[in-house]
């Protein structure tokens, strides 16, 4: 007998074996191990496309994914091992390292993606407040499309992975405000609109806005009437440091204002805005603001009522920030 003095061994379901491709019988890949059986793997799309290149005699890493004792008939697959793989690298991945999906399809909370990761394919989902750097104005804009986006968390519960395009576009700000250069006309698209002015997303992962003052004249008298999604063009005005993005400052118009020449020691008109725990905000111009100190208002005689006209001097100007400091 020639397989007298064998040993076989028994699987268990979990383990990886490295075993030999014998080939395919009806519905199944045969492979031999030193099990009293072939393993079995479907012969099936989800299977296949792993042995695309793969020859008789040569050898495998699968994983055994059933066993039927009365039968004995051993199930493997290698679609298994590979997601499992790429399920524990996954769960570890680097918070702001990116992977690749496919926007499969739009639910009511969202989207559904397939995550493409070491070669093998993830169930994902992402919500429509992940979906953009603001919210879509266009929800069908990303569908069927391949996407980059950042694992925000494991759902156990639903064995998906939920994925954010917004934390994605956060990690390219700062590299693209580096790109943006003043007299240069850019193009975007209205993501919203307030009583004051315009925001604009460009770039894809950058907004900016347009205060009304610097809004072409067309639109400045009917702010209400522009919808999201409306495109405009703009110029870049200036860029503001702040956490933990920084600001960027849009205009339609190239002309100057009181914050591009304003100087220490000038003294000039305001009017009062808004009373805070730490003094008084001054209006300068329609979009230059000055904060009037609680020490300096404490000096005079009686504090100004609010759309009240002051005479201030410029004590400080801090332009990365864009703030200005008053004195009376």
């Amino acid at each position: 007998n020639m397989l007298s003095g064998f040993v076989f061994s028994t699987p268990e379901l979990g383990q990886i074996v490295n075993a030999t491709y014998i080939g395919v019988q009806g519905d199944y890949h045969l492979f031999e191990s030193n099990f009293k059986d072939y393993v079995r793997v479907e012969n099936r799309v989800h299977e296949n496309k792993y042995l695309k290149n793969t020859s008789i005699g040569d050898k495998i890493d699968l994983a055994i994914v059933e066993i039927r004792e009365t039968d004995f008939i051993i199930k493997g697959s290698i679609s298994a091992l590979y997601e499992t793989k790429a399920h524990q690298t996954l769960l570890n991945i680097d918070e702001d390292e990116f992977v690749n999906v496919y926007v499969r399809e739009i639910t009511p909370a969202g989207y559904n993606v397939d995550i493409f990761y070491e070669g093998v394919t993830l169930p994902g989902f992402m919500p429509n407040t992940l979906a953009g750097i603001n919210k879509l104005y266009d929800v069908e804009s990303i569908l069927n499309k391949n996407l980059e986006v950042i694992i925000e968390s494991y759902s156990q519960e639903e064995g998906t992975y939920i994925v954010s395009r917004r934390k994605y576009l956060q990690t390219l700000i700062k590299e693209e405000i580096k790109k943006l250069e003043r007299k240069v006309v850019y193009k975007g698209n209205v993501t919203g609109t307030t009583a004051f002015g315009v925001f604009v997303e460009f770039h894809e992962c950058l907004t900016g806005m347009i205060h009304k003052t610097n809004l072409n004249p067309d639109f400045q008298n009917q702010i209400e009437n522009i919808t999201p999604g409306t495109e405009i063009d703009f110029y870049i005005k200036e860029i503001i440091s702040a956490n933990p993005f920084d600001k960027i400052i849009l205009t339609q118009t190239l002309k100057e204002s009181l914050w591009d020449t304003i100087k220490v020691g000038q003294s000039l008109t305001g009017v009062v805005k808004e009373q805070k725990q730490f003094g008084m905000l001054v209006q300068l111009d329609d979009e230059t603001m000055g904060l009037l100190p609680l020490s300096e208002v404490d000096k005079l005689k009686k504090a100004p009522a609010k759309d009240e006209k002051i005479e201030v001097k410029v004590s400080r100007v801090l332009r990365q920030n864009r703030k200005i400091f008053l004195t009376c």
